[in-house]
């Protein structure tokens, strides 16, 4: 039998895709495993099931962004400087109707965010302070947010305000000079034509900031992010200046925050928590016209945390992005970006949201670091579209069409001839762990540039796309063999690495070297994950009760401990008797697979070794199963696995029974890829 096929697929043209077994790996994998956080999306858990899907960007942004910030792109397209004394309603009447309709709207926000203590202080402190809130204020805002009743309360915001907007046009009595309404909701701008200067603050607790400006080149300084509230800028002219000194500019955590620009060479500056971000809510950017400039620290330019849709929709104009990040405890070569299109979420405990740039026209330039330009983490899904224009596209690691952890991230550039830099790696279509990562460029003769994993590759049974449609294309890889359709198998089952091109067109250069086609994949060994152990490691067995389980960096983190420590015979004696009553205590603990694992390289004394199979065996993940039965491969259990409808479980019993000896039965029902 020949139980283990091709490590990955390379398509050139036409020829044929992974067949459906294959590309049901990650669905079918995540469906007999833990069930995903509760803010997981339910686009991203059809995207990992139908992968092939996600470089359709048009359906991914109709589906997601709601339908009011579509018709206020649409409407203010043909709005223009607001005239004054243009019409027959007078302004008085059109502020209380606007004041009502958002006295209802904060009604229903303060309900939809009220169903637990909010620590709204703390929450803004640590926005403020690094622009990434922490996974327990985050747990906490999830824990107080009907998120059916918030996206009600904040489409009335959105839908309110650019109905105001828009009315003032025809508006009778407007103001002449900048003018503050404070209201008992909170406090509404209406800015000159001449060039203002706006002090942004904070919109907390339930507070509503609004600036609607009629023209000039205006200035906007401080902070206007949502906080459990609304904010808004509306701005129809000018060359105006968005100089923040905190989160905002379209920045909302539970609540929502809008800024739309009409016209001008706009430049956007904010640390980080801006440009369209947010968290169990709304905050979106969209700039009409104009050559713009877009500068953030980190964690914006179209970012979704989770519960969040951040977007960045640039309409016109050769625009410029550029994120950087605080540095990365892993040292991976470049700050954490979480920018241009991406969306990430605390692992285990959090889905991550959606993050959109989208920029419809133009030469623009795409400057980032990691997580960015296209990336999803962990349920998250992150999207950059670019509709027309010579574009170019640098980031360092973890770009350019990248899904890591069961997310999806995608890039999608319609045309133009088009310049793709990743100084490191990870990218450019690449799927990491369960994970879906596209790149597609529709037309035009485009450049890539990229380290290892790569241009159509995957790990880790995800899958990665890279699909150039047409042009004369440069592919370049500056390090490794691991691109250009390479797919690493792990877990028994196979990645999916897709690199498609025009065949006749095409050049490729590996570390210098020019070549003819790119080499054909091959099979990698499945890695070990042995690890190293530093001297002296030790874990106590009150560490074991005590863990957080719904943690994975502390589930991660004593799962590392515990392998070293088993290695050491006094230490293994303690720890066997406490991981078998973790295992009585907790049947689905999520230290059952470093359990199994340890079985293998450090098994526990007669008859603990029989107790701890048998709790093993019945854990209620098929990837504990699997793992324990290649632990201790029996032939009467690997025989009950291939019955299973969990694909990771067969693939263990094939390989128990190859390594047993014992022939497969010709019957068993088993994908593709085992057969």
């Amino acid at each position: 039998m020949a139980a283990l096929a091709l490590a990955a697929l390379l398509i050139l043209g036409a020829a044929p895709l992974p067949d459906a077994d294959t590309l049901a790996v990650i669905d079918n994998t995540l469906r007999h495993e833990a069930p995903p956080p509760r803010t997981a999306l339910q686009l991203v858990r059809e995207l990992l099931a139908r992968p092939l899907d996600a470089g359709n960007a048009a359906a991914i942004f109709d589906r997601v962004v709601p339908r009011p910030l579509v018709e206020a792109a649409s409407a203010f397209a043909g709005a223009g400087v607001v005239p004054a004394q243009a019409g027959t309603r007078s302004f008085d009447e059109l502020l209380a109707a606007y004041v009502a309709e958002l006295t209802l709207a904060r009604e229903e926000l303060l309900t939809a965010t009220g169903n637990a203590p909010l620590d709204v202080p703390a929450l803004l402190a640590e926005a403020t302070a690094s622009g990434h809130p922490s996974a327990d204020r985050l747990l906490q805002v999830e824990a107080a947010t009907d998120s059916d009743g918030l996206a009600v309360a904040n489409e009335r915001f959105i839908s309110a305000t650019v109905r105001f907007a828009l009315a003032l046009r025809s508006a009778t009595d407007l103001p002449t000079a900048t003018t503050r309404f404070d209201t008992a909701i909170g406090t509404i701008v209406i800015g000159s034509s001449g060039d203002d200067v706006h002090e942004l603050a904070p919109a907390t607790d339930g507070a509503i900031s609004v600036v609607i400006d009629l023209g000039g080149n205006d200035t906007y300084t401080g902070s206007n992010v949502a906080l459990r509230g609304f904010s808004a800028i509306i701005d129809f002219a000018g060359d105006d200046r968005y100089e923040l000194r905190g989160p905002g500019l379209g920045a909302a955590i539970a609540g929502a925050s809008l800024l739309l620009d009409f016209a001008g060479n706009d430049r956007y500056r904010a640390p980080h928590l801006a440009q369209g971000a947010a968290a169990f809510g709304i905050g979106a950017l969209i700039d009409l016209g104009g050559d713009d400039q877009y500068d953030i620290g980190a964690w914006g330019q179209g970012f979704g945390l989770a519960g969040g849709l951040g977007l960045l929709w640039d309409a016109a104009g050769n625009d410029r992005y550029a994120a950087r990040g605080p540095a990365d405890p892993f040292q991976r070569g470049g700050g954490l970006s979480g920018a241009q299109g991406a969306a990430m979420g605390p692992r285990s405990l959090l889905a991550g949201g959606i993050g959109i740039l989208r920029d419809d026209a133009g030469d623009d330039t795409y400057l980032a670091e990691m997580f960015a330009q296209g990336t999803g983490y962990y349920y998250g899904l992150g999207l950059l579209w670019d509709r027309a224009g010579d574009d170019r596209y640098e980031a360092i690691r973890y770009a350019q069409g990248n899904g890591v952890h069961q997310a999806v991230g995608v890039l999608r550039d319609e045309g133009g001839n088009d310049r793709y830099g990743l100084d490191v790696g990870v990218g450019q279509g690449m799927g990491v762990d369960l994970s879906v990562g596209v790149l597609v460029d529709a037309a035009g003769d485009d450049e890539y540039t990229a380290g290892s994993f790569s241009q159509g590759t995957a790990t880790s049974n995800g899958v990665g796309v890279l699909d150039d449609a047409g042009g004369a294309d440069r592919f370049t890889l500056t390090a490794g063999d691991r691109n250009w359709g390479h797919a690493q198998w792990e877990r028994g089952m196979p990645s999916v690495g897709v690199f498609r091109y025009q065949p006749a067109r095409a050049s490729f250069r590996m570390a210098g070297n020019v070549l003819a086609a790119p080499p054909p994949p091959r099979r990698a060994a499945e890695p070990e994950h042995e690890g190293t152990c530093p001297h002296g490691v030790r874990v106590e067995p009150e560490e074991i009760e005590g863990l957080r389980r719904e943690d994975f960096e502390a589930v991660y983190a004593l799962g590392e401990r515990l392998h070293c420590a088993l290695g050491n015979a006094q230490q293994s004696l303690v720890l066997w008797p406490a991981l078998e009553a973790e295992l009585a205590r907790h049947a689905d603990s999520p230290l059952g697979e470093w359990i199994a694992a340890a079985l293998r390289r450090h098994p526990p004394p007669a008859p603990l070794d029989r107790r701890v199979l048998e709790r093993l065996d019945a854990h209620p993940h098929c990837g504990v199963r699997a793992v324990a039965l290649a632990a201790a491969p029996r032939a009467d259990v690997a025989q009950r696995a291939l019955r299973s409808s969990c694909f990771r479980l067969q693939a263990a019993a094939v390989q128990a029974l190859q390594k047993l000896g014992v022939p497969v039965p010709p019957d068993a029902r088993l994908p593709t890829f085992l057969r």
